[in-house]
């Protein structure tokens, strides 16, 4: 659409909210997460449900479709188990490498996105494993992704001037 437009392919013209579940590694993110899942769909009102597809399965016509005929689902989201709602990307889970490496290629990359929502506390996830999920991630997750887009020269125009530029790594003096 972008090319249509004549527009300037820029990554921080798009946005992505994506789940995602961090742990010491791919099993045990599944021994953690694994009951949090439980009530990750089944709470979406019908109307959205039918239109909770993963990243990059649905163009507008399609959504606009699904949502006019909410009865219509894909999937029963019951009936899936944690592998299936990471296998078909509603929710990226597993160790710090692997969630790493999966938003970068499956949505960063893949999508064209430059700026990236993190839905960190999912369904009934507990206090504690929020806390874990949110450490993990910000120390071992989001380092990585920061400077994808940098060295493409690409300025993020949506974003407000004050905090444009150079950032400070946290907890650094400024």
């Amino acid at each position: 659409m972008v090319d249509k437009k004549g527009l300037e392919r820029n990554p921080y013209r798009a946005g992505f909210l994506q789940l995602v579940a961090v742990s010491e590694t791919d099993a045990q993110a599944e021994i953690d997460y694994g009951q949090a899942r439980r009530v990750l769909l089944p709470q979406v009102p019908p109307r959205a449900a039918a239109v909770v597809r993963p990243a990059g399965q649905s163009d507008y016509r399609s959504l606009l479709a699904a949502n006019r005929n909410p009865v219509r689902r894909a999937e029963d989201p019951k009936t899936l188990r944690y592998k299936d709602f990471v296998n078909k990307g509603y929710v990226i889970a597993g160790s710090p490498a692997t969630v790493r490496e999966r938003l970068v290629e499956e949505v960063i990359k893949r999508l064209h996105v430059g700026n990236l929502m993190l839905l960190i506390q999912i369904g009934s996830m507990p206090h504690e494993l929020t806390l874990k999920n949110t450490e993990l991630l910000a120390r071992e997750v989001l380092p990585g992704l920061r400077d994808i887009w940098d060295d493409k020269g690409w300025e993020n125009h949506w974003w407000p001037k004050s905090l444009r530029g150079a950032r400070q790594p946290a907890g650094a003096a400024r």
